[in-house]
């Protein structure tokens, strides 16, 4: 009986008709005392369905669906012959629900359950619960139980890989990215959990553990929450908004700060509810608060800047929250225990140690047409009292010129010819300031000081060449002695003073990343919106697009 219902299927892949015929005969005869016992058969009959997608990497369902399988997948299954894994003669097992259910989890990471053919498992699951044991003995049932099997396992490696390497792809949106990735752990993380792990364990672990990205998981939670409650006001107003005035906008500016997801903005917006449609000073603290988190120059008033981002919908919100999530996951998950993070469209730099922030400062970015690269190295030298080579860009579009127009002009800006290239000599000019922080790198991109510090008080700050300048540098070089190098802190005032450039290589390289967000969430838990500076997030559009389109050939 076994070796007919094997013929059956095997034989050329017949059409699913023919093979749905062959097995219900097969469980009938078993069932009415004739060969094998039903629950070896039934057995038997998943195995054969499951070994015989291994001829294709694409299957059809029984229900009609298609499932593009991935190697990890068929490895899984060859690995174990063709035995099922979370469905059983009787029906699904108890590792099917939890599997079915991590993956249903998958929205809490900004992954959308759809992509793991969760709503088809569903389906799937619940026509077997609602037929019940009888239903088991159609042959068209083991084929929906095989389905549910391949369903859960593909649908949580492609989880497992998603958590671990991300989903989207920047280099496939034309973006020049060079970050190393880590490689998902697929072939072990299924066997976890056949071992007895739950699945939301294994699926935790699979996070990244810098805690940005678990801040920035419970900001999401907290959209999904006011999306819940329908979302928030839009605000219609013709002309600017401000301290004292009174209008039914301003009515609407209160009810959206409130119904928002910041608590002080919410509490300073609902202290004048009494009358609501007065731009009272307790408004205007809070408009200050919201400028501030969404990257408007802070003038409390209710202008089109800030109009606009008042009007982004929560929808809205909710899907940048899910693009910054996947950069974090596009990261290796070890950073090491101390390092620096660059975030470019923030215009701000932290300095991490043991996932606890010890240092962060404004910075200056590239302009838009010399925009700072995304990419990580190490920090391994401090050079006080630097020289400014100038670049060739440079040189061509700015300083060339202008000593065509002014033979004077190198001496004017404390500039020198050296082995035939261009250079700005250290001192109060010098257009990298006192201190630089050199990581090698193809881009020729470093941190610096500057002696435009008031760029710093900018909310929108790309002004630079593609480097980065830094607010605090002496603070930044001190710590990176003290922490980074055995040589005393102190001693930089005494290279200071010299004028002359000093390299100090340290001893213990710091991993720097520079890197790109448009969400931010603090240690307080409070997230800040950046504007898409460079259009990074833009050319993303088309993935992010298809993130919920089902994969299935």
């Amino acid at each position: 009986m076994t070796q007919w219902i094997t013929e059956v299927l095997s034989g050329g892949r017949r059409r699913s008709g023919v093979v749905a015929a062959g097995l219900s005969v097969a469980l009938l005869t078993a069932a009415c005392g004739a060969g094998p016992s039903l629950t070896t058969m039934r057995a038997e009959a998943i195995g054969v369905l499951l070994r015989s997608m291994s001829e294709d990497s694409v299957i059809r369902l029984a229900g009609g669906d298609t499932l593009r399988l991935s190697p990890s997948t068929l490895a899984f299954y060859r690995g174990r012959d063709f035995q099922a894994a979370w469905v059983g003669p009787k029906g699904p097992l108890p590792q099917a629900a939890a599997v079915h259910r991590a993956i249903g989890n998958a929205r809490a990471d900004g992954l959308p359950p759809v992509r793991y053919r969760h709503d088809v498992a569903t389906e799937v699951l619940a026509g077997i619960e609602a037929e019940g044991d009888a239903r088991l003995s159609d042959s068209l049932a083991v084929r929906h139980l095989a389905d549910l099997d391949v369903l859960l396992t593909e649908g949580f490696n492609r989880l497992a890989r998603d958590l671990v390497a991300g989903m989207l792809d920047p280099v496939q949106a034309g973006l020049d990215y060079r970050m190393v990735k880590d490689e998902p752990p697929v072939d072990a993380i299924l066997s976890r959990v056949l071992d007895g792990e739950l699945p939301e364990e294994v699926i935790a672990q699979l996070r990244p553990t810098i805690p940005h990205y678990d801040r920035m998981r419970a900001v999401l939670l907290t959209l999904y929450g006011a999306e819940k409650r329908g979302g928030w006001t839009q605000v219609h107003a013709d002309s600017t908004l401000s301290e004292g005035g009174r209008a039914d906008a301003v009515t609407q500016v209160r009810r959206r700060l409130i119904e928002g997801v910041n608590i002080q903005e919410a509490g300073l917006a609902r202290s004048g509810a009494a009358d609501p449609s007065l731009f009272d000073a307790a408004l205007k603290r809070a408009v200050v608060l919201f400028q501030d988190r969404h990257a408007i120059e802070p003038d409390g008033t209710v202008g089109a800047a800030t109009l606009r981002e008042l009007n982004h919908t929560i929808a809205e919100r909710i899907a940048e929250v899910r693009l910054n999530l996947d950069r974090w996951r596009w990261l290796p998950d070890d950073l090491g225990d101390r390092y620096v993070i660059v975030n470019i469209a923030g215009f701000e730099m932290e300095v991490v140690d043991q996932g606890r922030i010890i240092e962060s400062m404004d910075v200056v970015v590239g302009q838009t047409t010399t925009a700072t690269p995304i990419f990580s190295d190490s920090i391994r030298y401090v050079v006080v009292n630097p020289y400014w080579n100038v670049p060739d860009g440079i040189m061509e579009r700015t300083i060339r010129p202008a000593m065509a127009a002014d033979p004077d002009y190198l001496r004017k800006h404390d500039m020198e010819i050296a082995d035939g290239r261009v250079r700005q000599r250290p001192g109060p000019q010098n257009s990298l300031g006192r201190y630089k922080f050199i990581f090698p790198n193809d881009f020729d991109v470093y941190l610096h000081d500057t002696p435009d510090g008031h760029l710093f008080s900018r909310a929108a700050r790309a002004f630079s060449s593609g480097c980065v300048r830094v607010e605090r540098p002496r603070d930044f070089a001190r710590m990176l002695l003290e922490l980074q190098s055995d040589r005393d802190p102190d001693s930089l005032d005494g290279i200071l003073a010299t004028e002359n450039e000093q390299w100090i290589r340290l001893d213990r390289p710091l991993p720097v990343y520079i890197l790109y967000f448009t969400a931010w969430a603090q240690e307080d838990g409070t997230v800040r919106y950046h504007h898409d500076v460079y259009g990074r997030s833009e050319a993303m559009d088309g993935q992010v697009g298809e993130m919920v389109t089902p994969v299935s050939s």
